[in-house]
């Protein structure tokens, strides 16, 4: 999932402003023409955020000395990270000498100390364009946007044993989900099963749904429920039917071996969570 806003065109005609400290108020050059498109993206799949500005090379003459970004995360009360963008083609900057003055950096406490969490709500960032003497501040504000699900745990065995005789064992196979933008936004939570030894996908590649109903719902007839203890908690689960060794017919046979299981959510934007695998033998 990727957060992007673009909003230097509002921020001019609507709700930014900009300030210019110098020694002389500059005469020839409109201010606005001079820097254009702020960009932040949160790279969440990544955990990477992404600054950028375009910047005119000159100001009435002068050549640009350096772009910074004051950077506040979620309130402007924090104390700031103060981050130098390039427009060198060099870290996460893409073209270089393309006025585009930009950074890209890992979400992580040891490079900033705003970090960005679970915030859904606005960031707060001021660019500030420099020429010489005189220093173009951009102050501007930013929604992050949607949150993808985040999957904190996965509940299920490492190995499970087949019945001996022609019967059914149901096994709990349980995923913890978290969203920030609420557990009513997540629209599912599944997981696909890769037989190893086979290199095969089993269940015709389809998802396996895990559910939040504390199994009130009747899945399956008679009454086959998911399995589920508590409705709407954020852990999600499903019961897994492992057929008995006593079973001949086709329909009715679980397949052994080592299987990787690969859960995933969807929330109702249609954005992923990433993938968290599980290794399981069935024998």
């Amino acid at each position: 999932m990727i957060l992007k806003n673009t909003n230097l065109s509002k921020l001019f005609s609507l709700v930014a402003f900009f300030m210019v400290f110098s020694c002389d108020e500059p005469q020839k050059d409109d201010v606005v023409s001079i820097f254009s498109d702020s960009q932040f993206t949160f790279h969440q799949d990544q955990n990477k955020i992404y600054f950028a500005i375009n910047a005119a090379k000159t100001m009435n003459g002068i050549q640009i000395d350096s772009v910074t970004l004051d950077w506040y995360g979620s309130s402007r009360s924090n104390t700031k990270d103060v981050l130098t963008l390039n427009d060198d083609g060099l870290e996460g900057d893409i073209i270089m000498n393309d006025d585009l003055y930009s950074i890209k950096i890992l979400n992580d406490s040891t490079v900033i100390k705003n970090i960005l969490k679970d915030d859904s709500g606005f960031v707060f960032l001021d660019f500030n364009v420099i020429y010489d003497s005189e220093v173009l501040l951009v102050r501007d504000s930013m929604k992050i946007g949607n949150i993808i699900p985040r999957i904190i745990s996965i509940n299920a065995p490492d190995t499970i044993n087949r019945p001996l005789d022609a019967t059914i064992s149901l096994e709990t196979i349980s995923a913890e989900v978290f969203d920030a933008d609420g557990l009513e936004t997540i629209k599912w939570v599944g997981f696909t099963s890769f037989h190893i030894d086979g290199d095969s996908i089993m269940n015709n590649g389809n998802y396996i749904y895990l559910h939040d109903d504390g199994s009130e719902i009747i899945l399956y007839e008679p009454n086959i429920t998911s399995g589920d203890e508590t409705k709407d908690d954020g852990v999600f689960s499903f019961r897994i039917p492992i057929y008995g060794q006593g079973f001949t017919e086709p329909g009715f046979q679980t397949k052994t071996g080592r299987f990787v299981w690969r859960f995933t959510a969807q929330d109702l934007l249609s954005d992923y969570t990433n993938i968290v695998e599980h290794e399981i033998i069935i024998q």
